[in-house]
């Protein structure tokens, strides 16, 4: 191959490359509110990335909760407050032939600490953690209830519409945490909602009450749920936020278990569910299921 074909070859690919969407600041769970914030940071990194990279089309994701699709990595965005995010503590020797990268982070994070376990930046994309996220993923799909199902539906430009995520989300200041979140799209005939389920592990700071961890990433009107002596916040919007509820459970370590439905999807070229996927005592129920609680 000479150069003019190979010039023409890169062009060919530049052009059949479907960029990824635009960020929406404006909407930007999550988006508007602070779980929203972190995830546009992250979608807006693994883009850049991609595109810096020369990598061809980038791995399907989803940017939720404004009701737009966008792009998303393995592992993915996150659902607590803004995070800082720190520089690059990759070390480059002075002759610029290679890039020693650390492997661990502190126990109490500070700007220009190295990103845990090898990463690039805040996504666990493989290895255990990612792993985690997947088995999450697959958890929630297994809890759909009779009468709904968890396809692996897809957008109409072809990305998938249910992600798992594994982050690391410690801000400065803070121990090391992750939290581990599955999105999964729930259809009923040609009707179509959404479920998420979020596991953050042990962050050392002090229990709130049930409704504040419920106020998860929208605000309404909060209920404790006694689940078998365990005491669940269950938020409802009443349609005024990007889910219909919210349910939230902390569990004695510190590991907090967050579960929101929507009777609407990412998709609005789908109808929209006719009634909620858990009634509310299941929904508030869901969240103290073992299964769900992932501590480190």
């Amino acid at each position: 191959m000479n150069e003019d074909e190979l010039t023409e070859a890169l062009h060919d690919v530049m052009v059949r490359t479907t960029p990824p969407p635009p960020m929406d600041p404006a909407g930007a769970l999550i988006r508007a509110r602070r779980a929203r914030k972190r995830r546009t940071a992250v979608v807006t990194t693994a883009a850049v990335a991609a595109l810096v990279a020369g990598v061809g089309a980038a791995p399907a994701v989803l940017a939720h909760h404004n009701r737009s699709a966008g792009p998303m990595v393995a592992g993915l965005p996150s659902a607590t407050g803004p995070v800082p995010t720190p520089k690059s503590s990759a070390t480059v020797t002075s002759t610029a032939t290679s890039t020693v990268t650390p492997t661990t982070a502190p126990t109490t994070r500070k700007s220009g600490d190295p990103w845990p376990e090898g990463q690039v930046d805040r996504t666990a994309s493989a290895g255990p953690r990612a792993d985690r996220a997947v088995a999450l993923m697959r958890d929630v799909k297994a809890s759909v209830p009779a009468g709904f199902s968890a396809p692996n539906l897809k957008y109409p430009d072809g990305r998938a519409m249910g992600w798992p995520q594994a982050q690391y989300a410690s801000s400065d200041g803070e121990p090391d945490y992750w939290e581990y979140q599955a999105l999964v799209p729930v259809q009923k005939g040609n009707r179509v909602g959404e479920l998420v389920v979020q596991s953050t592990t042990p962050d050392g700071k002090p229990a709130v009450s049930p409704c504040k961890l419920a106020f998860w990433s929208e605000r309404g009107a909060c209920s404790i749920v006694d689940v078998g002596g365990k005491k669940v916040g269950v938020m409802t919007t009443n349609g005024k936020g990007s889910f219909d509820q919210v349910a939230a459970y902390r569990y004695p370590d510190g590991t907090v278990v967050i579960a929101a439905q929507s009777k609407k999807s990412g998709d609005e070229t789908r109808p929209p569910l006719t009634q909620p996927i858990f009634t509310t005592d299941q929904l508030a129920a869901l969240v103290t299921a073992p299964k769900f609680k992932i501590s480190n």
